[in-house]
């Protein structure tokens, strides 16, 4: 017989665990990557720092090559290899995918990492252009910076294209770019294999570990780095021309120019090894990797022409007296 009470019995009796809510993708992704954007948010606050508000000093140190080189090899140590935050025209395509499908941009969320990185390059698109980016936060590009000064010292001779073929040439990379986005469309179930063009994946997201021929693609990119500088950053990268529309959007010229640049002085020019100074002494913003090497010209009394030629009036004025 069962016996029933007139008197309910207290909540207080019974254990009711609350169902847990699990936390959104995004935020768990941010949380397990949070030692690594701590260190990186500093590092990249620094960098826009100095180039921003403090360019002069360091491409006016003679420690100046030392100190970029160190800061490229952090580039490929850490945000490349360690912390995978190479950025592609892979995301660049399934943002534009997602768009013109009224998808999902969720997805951006899920490697905040990156994230960080494509923010602040878009600072710098807006301030500088592709420099930023291109010149200082592009693990593959720092790569191919390293390959450049490996074949200085090698002294092996290198390969310039002429100032003609150099315009043709960087043409490739919005041809290429053209293409990618119109597989986007056409074809895209071949996006992922067309957009092994960059070598990034190889190099960078699996440590050359690959099939053979992905291997070999990108040591030739590399090898050909000893001779021709940078030879996929500036001809060849769809990425680098997406950026490199900042160029022409960028607000402001930061870079100084004097009035005898381009006429008579001609010494900035021979110098960029990129290609983005004009005949003129023009800034070619769309092409300038912000490597500071004609800052550093500009600011120095011995090399910059002009200075030197008014330092030397300077002292025949003096000399007269």
């Amino acid at each position: 017989m069962i016996l029933q009470t007139a008197f309910p019995t207290g909540a207080r009796f019974f254990d009711r665990p609350e169902v847990a809510t699990p936390a959104p993708p995004w935020l768990s992704a941010l949380q397990n990557r949070m030692t690594d954007m701590i260190p990186l948010a500093g590092f990249l606050a620094l960098l826009v720092w100095l180039l921003f508000f403090r360019m002069n000093p360091p491409a006016e140190s003679r420690a100046f090559t030392p100190i970029r080189l160190a800061t490229l090899a952090i580039v490929i140590g850490f945000v490349g290899w360690w912390g995978q935050g190479q950025l592609s025209i892979v995301t660049v395509l399934g943002t534009v995918r997602a768009l013109f499908d009224n998808g999902s941009f969720a997805f951006l969320l899920y490697d905040p990492f990156s994230l960080l990185i494509w923010a602040v390059t878009i600072v710098g698109f807006v301030q500088w252009g592709r420099g930023l980016f291109c010149g200082w936060l592009c693990p593959f590009g720092a790569m191919q910076e390293f390959a450049h000064h490996l074949g200085r010292a090698l002294r092996l001779p290198r390969i310039e294209p002429s100032p003609r073929w150099d315009t043709r040439l960087k043409l490739v990379k919005c041809a290429l770019l053209a293409g990618l986005i119109a597989t986007v469309f056409v074809a895209p179930d071949h996006t992922d294999l067309v957009a092994e063009i960059e070598p990034f994946k190889t190099a960078v997201t699996t440590f050359f570990v690959r099939e053979w021929y992905n291997v070999a693609y990108a040591a030739v990119w590399l090898m050909s780095g000893m001779v021709l500088f940078k030879g996929f950053c500036r001809y060849v990268c769809p990425l680098g021309a997406i950026i490199a529309i900042g160029g022409l959007l960028r607000g402001r010229d930061w870079i100084a120019r004097r009035a005898e640049c381009g006429s008579p002085c001609q010494l900035c020019k021979v110098k960029c090894s990129y290609g983005a100074i004009k005949r003129t002494g023009e800034i070619q913003y769309s092409e300038c990797f912000q490597c500071l090497d004609c800052v550093s010209i500009h600011n120095d009394e011995t090399r910059c022409v002009p200075l030197v030629l008014s330092r030397r009036d300077g002292r025949r004025r003096e000399a007269a007296e």
